[in-house]
């Protein structure tokens, strides 16, 4: 749950992207060094299919075009 009074920060990206300053160290569970998207690489391409994920996104933004976020409201159990 977000407090009230809190803001939510969401980074859209057209790619992935490494940090400066080199790799930092991964979970030694996964065996890798991460630069900037971690484990979450998109480089398989039976994962990505240039078909599918291989066009262009376009963000429409601006006074006329509110942007939003749509988040689901999970229930404390």
């Amino acid at each position: 749950m977000l407090p009230k009074g809190y803001r939510l920060a969401l980074s859209v990206r057209g790619s992935d992207y490494v940090y400066p300053g080199g790799p930092s160290a991964g979970l030694e569970t996964l065996g890798k060094v991460w630069t900037g998207v971690g484990p979450f690489t998109h480089n398989d391409p039976r994962d990505r299919p240039p078909g599918v994920f291989g066009g262009d996104v376009t963000l429409h933004t601006g006074p006329n075009r509110l942007a939003h976020v749509l988040l689901p409201v999970i229930a404390a159990k």
